[in-house]
C-alpha cells in the first residue's frame, strides 16, 4: 500500500494555490512518500523548482498540468462558449513531457479562452489525439467533463466519454474521485466507481490539494480574496472547503467512508502508487542545447572563431602581421581559443559576435562590455567588448574556467531604443520558433503582503500604511515579517503592536503564511533564449500581456536546461552618449569617436573632481557624488575603484574613507608582503577586485588562475569545508616560495574578510569606461550632452527638473520650443538648448512629422497665417495650435511675444486659410499661388482688436500644462532676498536630510491626490516642487482637514514638515503649509552695534516668547528675521524655529513699544 499525492497546486496556480514548492516537496518527505506530482492550473511555471527539489529529498518527482479541454475546435476562427473542462495530465517519460510541453504551449498561443482572471489556456481533442504519447491522464475534480457529465445526469454521456479517453490512451487513462464533503462530490464517486468497474477503468483517489496543511486554511482563503479583489468577511465569493491539503495515506483511506466500499477507496489508494510506478525517471539537466552558428567556407565553427579573433586582435593593436603582436597576446589568444574549444563554446562566441557585428554595422550603440566577459581577449578582438583585458589586467578565468565546467554569460548592453531591432535579427537568424525571452515571477514581499492582507481583513488603509512604514528597507529589499516579530526585530514598535494587539497579531500571522508566493508573473527585463531545435519542444511557452512570446521557465530554469541565455540590456547612457554625438557633428561638424577618446584628460577629471556629476554614468547619486568629491579620481583606475566600492559591503566596512585617505595621503599605503605590492599598488593596497585575491593565490601560492577562481568563488560564498581545504593548499604553496607561515595564514584570513566585499573587476572596468565617456562629454561639449541627457530622460519630469536647474547652474539657458527651429527632440540654438516639439502636449507624431517635413521642403514659416496656410487643419487642428501658441513655440510670429493675441487671432486665421484651401482644391486659387511655392499669404489684421498679453502667472501656468515645466520664468524665481532664508533646503537635498528631521521649504503644487481612508476621512498625497526638483509628500486626515483650503495646485505655499524614511523611499509628512503670496515675514531692523549687543538680544527673546506659536497648531508659525544695517549693506539673520510667532500683529506693536523699528516683509518680491 502507500498513498502518492497525484493532484496538487503549488503558488505557481497564480494567487490560487498557497503552497511553495519545497514546502511541497518537504510535506511529501515528513509523510513519507516517494514521489509526488505538480498539477499547476494550466502551466508548467514550477516544474523544473519540483524537479530540483525533489532530487534533494531523494523523491521522484511527477510532471503534471490541470489544463483545460473544450470539445470543440481552438483553431476555430469564431470560437464559441464552449465549456471548459479540467484534466489532469501527467508525463509518464521523456516523450510524455515532451508532449506536454508541446500541448501547455499551444494551449497559451492558440487557445485562450475567456478575458481578465477568467482567460484560460485551452486544447481540444484531436491535439490530445496528435501528442498522447508518454502521458497519463485522470479526470480532475468537480470540474472534469465526465463529473459534469453525472451531475446534469447524463450518465450515458458520462461513459461515452471514458470510453473515448480508453481506446485514446488504454491503461494510462484513470477516473478520478475526491471527496470536499459536498453532496456533488458523494454523488459523482458512486457513479465514478461504477463506471470504472463496468468498463474496467482504474480509479485513483487525489485531494485537489492547494496548500499544505489544515494549517493553511485561512491564508490560501486570504489570497483568494487577494485575487478576486473581496473581503474575507464578505459572504458572497469563491470559496474552498478548508480540506484541500496534502493528506496522508491513512488520511486518504478513512475519507470516502460514507458513500464508497473500503475495497474500492483501498483499490483507489493504492493505484496511485501504481501510476508513481509507472512514471520513468528521465534527465532534463546536464546538456548543453546550444544554437549552431551557420558557416560558410570554414569548415568548422573552431576555424572561423579563430580566423576572426587572429584578424580582430591585429586591427584593435593596429598591427598588420601577426609577427608584430607581443608574445603575451599571442599566447593569451591561443590559450583562450583552446579553452573555448576544449569546454565546447566556438559557437557561442560566433552567436555573440554575430549579433554584436550586427548591432555594429547598423549604427546601434553597443556598450563596452560587463560582467566578466571584459576579461575575455577573444572577446575584446571580436569587439563583444571594448575593454583591452591585458592592459587592464583582468584575468579570462574569472569568465570562463576550465575547472568549473559552466555556461559562460556574455551580457550586453545596447542602446535602449534600438535594443529590439537586435532581438529581432536574432529571431529571424536562427527562427522565431527557436527565439523567446524569458518569464520572471513577482513574490509577495513583506510589505505588499501586509498590505494586501489589510485589505482583505477590511483594515484601513492608514493602518495598513502606518504598520508597513515600520519595515525598514536596505539596499532595495524590505526586511522579512519573521526578522520583524523577533527578539532583535529593527523595529521594538512593530514588534510590541505583534506581541500586544490581538488584532495586529492575527493579520501579521496571516500574512507570514503567504509571505514569498508568487503573485503575478513579468517578463525578464533584458533576458532572451535562443535555442538549437524549436523551444516548444524544450520549454512550455505563452505570450505576455503584449502579445509577445515568452518561457514558463524563469532565468535560472533556463539555464539548467542548457540552453543559451543571453542579457539584451537597453542602457539609457548608451542612446544619450549617441545622441550627443549626432548632436556635435550637427551643430560643430566634429565627429567623435567615443571609442578612441584620450586618456586622462584633464578637463573631464577637473569636472568629476568638482562634483558635477548630474547626468554621469553611475556617479549622480547624492552619496556617490560625496565620495567623488573627496575622492577627487584622475584616472580609469579610480573611476573603476570607486564603483567596486560603492556598495553595501564596502560602505558598511567602512573601506571608503580609508581609500580616500590612501589616495590622497592621509594615510600608509602598507602590503602584507612584497609579492603582492605589485597586484595591490592601483587600489592603494586595499584589495577591491575579485581579480586580485586571484592573482595572490597565483603570485604568492602557486595557485593556476582556474584554482584561484575556485579559491574566490568558496572565499564569497564561505563554505566552511572548501575553505579549510583551500587554506593548507594556499600556506603551503605560500611557504614554498619562502613566505612566512604566519604571514601566510594572516593573509589568508584578510583575503577571506575582503572576499566578501571584492568585486568584479572586469564588470567596473567597462561600466568605469561609460562613466568617463559620459565626463568628457560633459566636460567637452556641455551644451550637446545636456540636450541628449534632456532627450532621453523626456518621460521622467523630475529628472528633467534637475537636468534643467543644472544646464541653468552651467550657464546654459534651456529655451521654449521653436515652430522654426526645433526638430522632434532637444537640440542645439546657438549655445542654448531649445525644447524639442515631441516635448509639448496635445501635438501628435503626426502633426509633427508634417511639420518638419513642410518646413524643410518650403523654408520657415513666416506668420500665424502662413503656417496655418501651409498647413490646413486636417493637418495642423486647432488643440494643435493652440498647444503651439501657448508654450511658447509661435513667439517668433508676435514682436513682444504676446501669445494672448495670437490665441485671439487664431480662429479668424484659421478660416482665412481654410477658405484659401477650399479655393485651391476647387480650383479658383490665385494663379501665382500654387501650392509648391506658397506666396507669402496676405492677411489683414487691421480687423482684430488688439488683446493685452496674459499675466506673468497665468502664462506660465499654460506653458507648465503644455511642456510640465516653468521654461520662460518661474513662479518661485521672484521671492524676495528675506524668503530664501525661511526656505534654506531645496528638494533636491531632502533625500540627503536624516529621518524624522523639520524642514521648512517654498514649493508647489503640481499635482494633488485626495484619498478617501475606511474611515471615510480625507487625506492628501501630494507632488511638491521647486527650481531644483519634485518630490511626494503626505498629507494625513487631521491635518488635511486643516489645510485642505491652502493645498491647492499651482499655489506658492511655505510648508513645513517633516522628513520619513520608514517605507522604501523618503517622504515628506506636511505639518503645515501657508501661501506665500499672502504670508509676511516679521523684520527687525538692527544697527550693527546692536546686532552685538546681548542685553538687545534677551529684550528682542522677552517680546518673542509671548507670541510663540501654541505647538498644537504644529507650524502655523510666522518667522522672524532681524535686518543688520552695515554701512552700505543690509545682512538678514533668521532666528531660531523657537522664536516664530503665532500673532505677527502683536509681536510687532510689543517691539515697537520696545523702541524696536518693525517691518512686515513679503516673502515674494
Amino acid at each position: 500500500m502507500g498513498f502518492v499525492p497525484l493532484h496538487n497546486h503549488s503558488d505557481y496556480s497564480l494567487l490560487d494555490g498557497a503552497s511553495q514548492v519545497s514546502k511541497i516537496v518537504d510535506r511529501a518527505s515528513e509523510l513519507g512518500m516517494d514521489s509526488i506530482a505538480l498539477t499547476d492550473h494550466g502551466v508548467m511555471y514550477g516544474v523544473l523548482d519540483l524537479v530540483k527539489k525533489c532530487k534533494e529529498k531523494g523523491i521522484k518527482p511527477i510532471i503534471g498540468n490541470e489544463m483545460y479541454i473544450i470539445n470543440g475546435s481552438i483553431d476555430d476562427p469564431q470560437p464559441k462558449k464552449e465549456k471548459r473542462y479540467h484534466l489532469v495530465v501527467l508525463a509518464k517519460n521523456h516523450t510524455g513531457y515532451k508532449n506536454l510541453v508541446k500541448l501547455t504551449t499551444i494551449s497559451h498561443l492558440n487557445g485562450m479562452r475567456g478575458r481578465g482572471i477568467f482567460s484560460r489556456p485551452c486544447i481540444d481533442k484531436s491535439l490530445l489525439t496528435k501528442y498522447k504519447e508518454g502521458l497519463i491522464i485522470s479526470t480532475a475534480c468537480l470540474g472534469g467533463e465526465i463529473p459534469q457529465a453525472i451531475l446534469k445526469g447524463k450518465i450515458d454521456v458520462a461513459e461515452n466519454i471514458a470510453l473515448w479517453y480508453k481506446k485514446l490512451l488504454g491503461n494510462d487513462f484513470y477516473l478520478e474521485i475526491q471527496d470536499h464533503g459536498s453532496i456533488e462530490d458523494r454523488i459523482v464517486n458512486v457513479e465514478i466507481i461504477r463506471i470504472g468497474k463496468k468498463h474496467q477503468i482504474e480509479v485513483i483517489a487525489t485531494n485537489d490539494s492547494h496548500y499544505i496543511s489544515n494549517m493553511d486554511v485561512e491564508s490560501h482563503d486570504a489570497l483568494l480574496c487577494v485575487l478576486t479583489g473581496k473581503l474575507i468577511s464578505d459572504q458572497k465569493r469563491l470559496r474552498y472547503t478548508g480540506t484541500e491539503y496534502i493528506k496522508s495515506e491513512n488520511e486518504m483511506l478513512s475519507l470516502f467512508k460514507d458513500h464508497i466500499d473500503d475495497e474500492s477507496i483501498k483499490k483507489a489508494v493504492n493505484n496511485t502508487v501504481e501510476i508513481s510506478k509507472k512514471i520513468e525517471e528521465f534527465e532534463l539537466f546536464g546538456t548543453y542545447r546550444m544554437p549552431t552558428f551557420p558557416l560558410k567556407e570554414d569548415k568548422d565553427s573552431l576555424s572561423l572563431l579563430t580566423r576572426i579573433s587572429t584578424d580582430g586582435l591585429l586591427k584593435r593593436l593596429k598591427k598588420s602581421s601577426l609577427s608584430d603582436v607581443s608574445e603575451i597576446y599571442k599566447k593569451r589568444l591561443t590559450s583562450e581559443l583552446e579553452i573555448i574549444n576544449d569546454m565546447g563554446f566556438p559557437d557561442y562566441f560566433l552567436v555573440v559576435w554575430d549579433y554584436i557585428k550586427f548591432a555594429r554595422d547598423n549604427s546601434i550603440p553597443v556598450g563596452p562590455g560587463r560582467g566578466s566577459a571584459a576579461g575575455s581577449l577573444v572577446a575584446y578582438a571580436l569587439q563583444i567588448t571594448n575593454i583591452d583585458p591585458v592592459e587592464h589586467g583582468l584575468l579570462f578565468e574569472r569568465f570562463l574556467n576550465p575547472a568549473r565546467k559552466s555556461m559562460p554569460d556574455i551580457d550586453t548592453d545596447f542602446c535602449i531604443d534600438r535594443r529590439n531591432e537586435v532581438i529581432d535579427y536574432v529571431s529571424k537568424r536562427y527562427g522565431d520558433d527557436k527565439v523567446a525571452q524569458i518569464i520572471t515571477f513577482n513574490k509577495m514581499t513583506s510589505k505588499a503582503v501586509l498590505k494586501d492582507v489589510a485589505r482583505v481583513l477590511d483594515i484601513p488603509y492608514g493602518e495598513a500604511d502606518k504598520l508597513a512604514k515600520l519595515i525598514p528597507v536596505v539596499r532595495g529589499k524590505p526586511y522579512k515579517l519573521k526578522e520583524m516579530i523577533e527578539k532583535n526585530s529593527p523595529s521594538h514598535e512593530f514588534r510590541d503592536k505583534y506581541i500586544n494587539d490581538e488584532r495586529v497579531k492575527r493579520w501579521i500571522d496571516l500574512a507570514l503564511r503567504i509571505e514569498g508566493t508568487n503573485k503575478t508573473y513579468g517578463v525578464h527585463a533584458a533576458g532572451v533564449v535562443i535555442a538549437s531545435e524549436p523551444l516548444d519542444e524544450l520549454v512550455p511557452l505563452q505570450r505576455n500581456n503584449d502579445g509577445q512570446i515568452i518561457t514558463q521557465y524563469s532565468m535560472d530554469d533556463i539555464e539548467s536546461l542548457g540552453l543559451l541565455k543571453m542579457d539584451f540590456l537597453g542602457l539609457k547612457n548608451l542612446t544619450m552618449i549617441d545622441k550627443t554625438i549626432s548632436l556635435i557633428k550637427e551643430s560643430t561638424g566634429q565627429k567623435i569617436n567615443i571609442d578612441e577618446l584620450p586618456h586622462n584628460d584633464h578637463k573631464t577629471f577637473d569636472l568629476i573632481g568638482r562634483g558635477d556629476l548630474e547626468g554621469i554614468f553611475q556617479l549622480e547619486s547624492s552619496g556617490m557624488k560625496q565620495v567623488v568629491k573627496d575622492f577627487k579620481p584622475n584616472s580609469l583606475e579610480d573611476i573603476s575603484s570607486i564603483l567596486a566600492l560603492y556598495r553595501p559591503g564596502p560602505l558598511d566596512a567602512g573601506l571608503i574613507p580609508k581609500f580616500i585617505n590612501r589616495k590622497n595621503g592621509k594615510e600608509k599605503i602598507d602590503f602584507p608582503h612584497p609579492f603582492i605590492k605589485s597586484i595591490l599598488t592601483e587600489t592603494y593596497g586595499i584589495m577591491v577586485y575579485q581579480e586580485q585575491i586571484m592573482k595572490i593565490a597565483q603570485d604568492l601560492a602557486g595557485y593556476s588562475l582556474g584554482d584561484a577562481d575556485l579559491l574566490r568563488r568558496a572565499m564569497g560564498k564561505k563554505k566552511v569545508s572548501e575553505m579549510v581545504k583551500h587554506k593548507n593548499l594556499f600556506v603551503e604553496g605560500s611557504i614554498k616560495n619562502g613566505v612566512d607561515e604566519k604571514i601566510a595564514n594572516d593573509l589568508f584570513d584578510q583575503m577571506v574578510l575582503f572576499a566578501e566585499y571584492c568585486f568584479n573587476k572586469s564588470h567596473s572596468t567597462a561600466y568605469g569606461a561609460v562613466t568617463y565617456q559620459t565626463a568628457f562629454l560633459k566636460a567637452h561639449f556641455p551644451v550637446a550632452y545636456m540636450a541628449a541627457l534632456l532627450s532621453v530622460n523626456s518621460g521622467s519630469s523630475d529628472k528633467m527638473q534637475r537636468y534643467i536647474a543644472n544646464c541653468y547652474a552651467m550657464g546654459i539657458e534651456v529655451i521654449s520650443p521653436s515652430i522654426n527651429f526645433s526638430g522632434i527632440d532637444f537640440t542645439i540654438k546657438k549655445d542654448q538648448i531649445l525644447f524639442g516639439l515631441s516635448a509639448i502636449k496635445n501635438l501628435g507624431d503626426s502633426a509633427i512629422r508634417n511639420i518638419i517635413t513642410n518646413r524643410e521642403k518650403l523654408g520657415n514659416f513666416k506668420s500665424l497665417s502662413d503656417l496655418c496656410d501651409r498647413l490646413p487643419s486636417n493637418v495642423l487642428n486647432k488643440r494643435n495650435l493652440e498647444s503651439l501658441i501657448h508654450c511658447g513655440a509661435l513667439d517668433e510670429f508676435s514682436d513682444n511675444k504676446n501669445r494672448a493675441q495670437l490665441f485671439s487671432d487664431l480662429e479668424n486665421v484659421m478660416e482665412w486659410a481654410s477658405s484659401r484651401n477650399r479655393d485651391r482644391i476647387s480650383g479658383q486659387g490665385n494663379l501665382f499661388d500654387s501650392v509648391e511655392t506658397f506666396s507669402e499669404p496676405q492677411f489683414s489684421k487691421s480687423q482684430h482688436s488688439k488683446v493685452d498679453d496674459y499675466s506673468l502667472i497665468e502664462k506660465l501656468k499654460l506653458e507648465k500644462q503644455l511642456l510640465g515645466f516653468y521654461l520662460s520664468d518661474h513662479p518661485l524665481k521672484h521671492l524676495s532676498k528675506p524668503a530664501k532664508l525661511v526656505s534654506p533646503v531645496s528638494i533636491s537635498n531632502l533625500e540627503d536630510i536624516s529621518d524624522r528631521t523639520k524642514v521648512s521649504l517654498v514649493a508647489m503644487i503640481p499635482e494633488l491626490k485626495q484619498i478617501t481612508t475606511r474611515k471615510g476621512d480625507r487625506m492628501a498625497i501630494v507632488q511638491l516642487e521647486d527650481l531644483s526638483g519634485s518630490f511626494e509628500a503626505i498629507v494625513f486626515p487631521k491635518t488635511y482637514s486643516r489645510l485642505s483650503e491652502f493645498l491647492l495646485t499651482d499655489t506658492r505655499l511655505l510648508v513645513w514638515g517633516t522628513i520619513d524614511k520608514k517605507s522604501d523611499k523618503t517622504q515628506l509628512i506636511i505639518d503645515d503649509c501657508r501661501e506665500i503670496d499672502n504670508l509676511k515675514l516679521l523684520v527687525i531692523n538692527l544697527d550693527n552695534y546692536q546686532a552685538s549687543d546681548i542685553r538687545v538680544h534677551n529684550k528682542i527673546r522677552d517680546c518673542l516668547v509671548k507670541f510663540r506659536a501654541a505647538k498644537e497648531k504644529c507650524g502655523i508659525k510666522i518667522p522672524v528675521l532681524a535686518a543688520v544695517k552695515h554701512e552700505n549693506s543690509v545682512t538678514y539673520v533668521k532666528f531660531g524655529e523657537q522664536f516664530c510667532v503665532g500673532d505677527i500683529v502683536g509681536a510687532s506693536k510689543l517691539l515697537e513699544e520696545n523702541s524696536f523699528k518693525v517691518n512686515l516683509k513679503s516673502l515674494v518680491s
